[in-house]
């Protein structure tokens, strides 16, 4: 991915990263998802937003995968995943 530099009155770029942050983003993703829209129109840059977000899903994964925290023979299990939840709601 390239790096771009640009210049930007500095009142506008305060107003966007409060923007940013308010939305769980940053200027950057803000600014890149504009140029998507604008080039590839917005559907295209949905989508191309949810590649990023399984992009970062799987580096994740794998992540997890390296540092051994879930072994390969693991599997989800319902009742394991809703447990505590269930604990809470007995206690009321």
């Amino acid at each position: 991915m390239a790096n771009l530099t640009l210049s930007i009155d500095d009142a506008l770029l305060k107003q966007s990263r409060i923007y940013a942050i308010q939305h769980d983003t940053s200027v950057n993703a803000l600014v890149r998802e504009y140029l998507e829209g604008l080039v590839f129109g917005t559907k295209d840059a949905e989508l191309a937003e949810r590649l990023r977000v399984v992009e970062n899903i799987d580096r994740l994964a794998r992540q997890i995968e390296e540092q051994g925290l879930i072994t390969g023979d693991w599997k989800w299990n319902r009742d394991e995943v809703y447990e505590e939840r269930f604990a809470r709601w007995d206690k009321k």
